[in-house]
C-alpha cells in the first residue's frame, strides 16, 4: 500500500493547531491501516504525546507514495511541492497562510496538488474563490473528549494570548478597571504548556477567554467547552461554524470592552446560579458532540482510500 506521509518540518518545540492536527490525522489513518507517517525531522512534538510513526531521516519518497502539505510552503516543503514524482496532497488547515508562502498564492495550482482538503467550510470556500482550486474536500477536526474533559472547576479565567497579547492585555486592564469587585478572580496564562497541562488548566477553570486569529476553524474554543468551562471572546472568523448565541458570547476581535463585560456577565451569573450559565454549558457540550472522532475517521478513510483506489 502506498505511504501517506504528513509534511512537517517543523521544530519539536513549535505549538500549533495545524501540527497537532497531521498528527492525530496519522494516527487515525492507521488505525485503519493505512500506511500513515509524519515527517519531521527534529523529533516528535514535545508538547503533545502521539502514536503516530515517524520518519525524522531524509526523505527520498517514492512515486505511489502520497505527501500532504500544510499550507504554508516554506523552505524545505518548497523543494517537496516542486518534486515531480511522488502524489501530492495540500491539506489546509490556516487559509490566510497561503498569501504569505514563499509559493506565490496564483501558483499553488500549478503544483500538481492530486487533491485539496482542508479542515472547514470556510477554508473551502475561500480557496475555491480566491486561489481558484476546484472540488476541495472537507475533513474535520475532532475534539478529544478523553482529554479534554471537567475537573473541579475553580472561578478563574484561563487564556491562550499567543496570536493576540496586545489583545489579551487590554481585555484584562478594563476588566479590572470596570469591574473592581471582580478583581479577586485569577487569570491563569497558559503559554508553552504542554497540550495535557492545558486540558488540566481548562478543566479547572470556570471561564476561558477565547482569543483565536485568522483561523480557518479554531479548536481552542471547542476544547475549552468540552473542558466545562464557559467560552466568552473572539470567533477568529473561521470559529463562526460553530460560535452560537446559546454555547458562547462571541466577538469581533476589535471589541474588547464588549469582551471584557461579557466575561463579567458570565462571571457574575455564576456567581448568582444564574440558569443562563448552566444553558450555555450544556448547549457546548452538545457543539463539541458534533465534532466527534468517528466523523473524521470516516472522512479520512473516503479521502485517502478514494486516492488509493484511484491509482490502484
Amino acid at each position: 500500500m502506498a505511504r501517506i506521509i504528513f509534511l512537517n518540518p517543523f521544530a519539536k518545540t513549535e505549538i500549533s493547531g495545524g501540527i497537532k492536527t497531521a498528527y492525530r490525522q496519522a494516527e487515525l489513518l492507521a488505525e485503519q491501516g493505512f500506511d500513515a507517517f509524519v515527517y519531521q525531522p527534529d523529533g516528535p512534538p514535545s508538547w503533545f504525546e502521539t502514536r503516530a510513526e515517524l520518519l525524522t531521516a531524509r526523505l527520498n519518497p517514492a512515486s505511489d507514495d502520497i505527501l500532504v502539505f500544510p499550507e504554508a510552503l516554506n523552505g524545505p516543503l518548497v523543494e517537496f511541492a516542486r518534486m515531480k514524482g511522488p502524489r501530492k496532497v495540500l491539506y489546509c488547515q490556516a487559509h490566510y497562510y497561503t498569501l504569505f508562502s514563499a509559493v506565490p498564492p496564483q501558483s499553488y495550482r500549478e503544483l500538481g496538488f492530486e487533491r485539496v482538503a482542508c479542515q472547514s467550510a470556510v477554508a473551502k470556500g475561500f480557496l475555491e474563490r480566491v486561489l481558484h482550486l476546484s472540488d476541495v474536500a472537507v475533513i474535520p477536526c475532532f475534539i478529544d473528549t478523553e482529554l479534554f474533559f471537567p475537573r473541579d472547576n475553580a472561578m478563574r479565567i484561563a487564556l491562550i494570548p499567543k496570536k493576540l497579547p496586545r489583545e489579551a492585555a487590554a481585555i484584562q486592564k478594563i476588566f479590572g478597571l470596570k469591574y473592581p469587585q471582580l478583581g479577586s478572580i485569577p487569570w491563569q496564562i497558559v503559554e508553552n504548556i504542554s497540550e495535557r497541562g492545558t486540558a488540566d488548566i481548562f478543566g479547572r477553570s470556570a471561564v476561558v477567554l477565547s482569543l483565536p486569529f485568522l483561523e480557518s476553524f479554531g479548536l481552542v474554543p471547542l476544547e475549552a467547552m468540552a473542558s466545562g468551562a464557559l467560552v466568552t471572546g473572539f470567533h477568529g472568523y473561521g470559529g463562526q461554524e460553530y460560535a452560537m448565541d446559546e454555547n458562547g458570547i462571541w466577538f469581533a476581535p476589535d471589541h474588547l470592552e464588549e469582551t471584557a463585560d461579557a466575561l463579567a456577565r458570565i462571571i457574575t451569573g455564576l456567581e448568582h446560579n444564574d440558569p443562563a450559565i448552566s444553558r450555555m454549558r450544556d448547549a457546548g457540550f452538545a457543539t463539541v458532540a458534533r465534532y466527534g472522532k468517528e466523523r473524521t475517521r470516516l472522512a479520512l478513510a473516503e479521502f485517502y482510500g478514494g486516492l488509493i483506489r484511484n491509482r490502484a
